[in-house]
């Protein structure tokens, strides 16, 4: 999978604006489905791959965000695939959705979920619209 790594870049900073949080740093990976599964059961205690892990490295009364992003490219072209979309879009939206959880969204009960779901398909839709825009523009 080509990975749009200029895209991903303004997506983390669009996101960081909406949700009104500076980023200090963001080390975004892309890898394998052995490679997160490892790393799943190493950080999470659980078994298998998952789409996306994100770790807060911010030290304590940190102001901004520092954290490491794993996105797993096998997960998001097979998920792409059964929900209609690129690949791209859908690595954009694990991407949004562990910047979320930096920002202390949670999804481990049934209705912050939904919030969260809510709000990264919001999130995603406005940054991808708004460089549809550009796009436009530029012609």
């Amino acid at each position: 999978m080509r990975v749009p790594r200029k895209k991903l870049q303004r997506l983390i900073r669009f996101v960081a604006a909406q949700e009104k949080v500076r980023v200090d740093h963001v080390d975004l990976v892309v890898v394998t489905a052995r490679r997160i599964a490892s790393l799943n059961r190493k950080y999470r205690g659980r078994g298998g791959p998952t789409d996306v892990l994100s770790f807060d490295l911010s030290e304590v009364g940190a102001t901004g965000i520092c954290a490491q992003i794993v996105v797993c490219g096998q997960i998001a072209a097979r998920r792409a695939k059964n929900r209609g979309t690129g690949p791209q879009a859908e690595l954009m939206l694990y991407v949004v959705h562990a910047l979320l959880h930096l920002c202390g969204y949670d999804d481990s009960t049934p209705r912050p979920a939904a919030k969260m779901r809510t709000r990264q398909e919001q999130l995603l839709a406005a940054f991808l619209n708004k460089g549809l825009k550009r796009t436009q523009h530029q012609r």
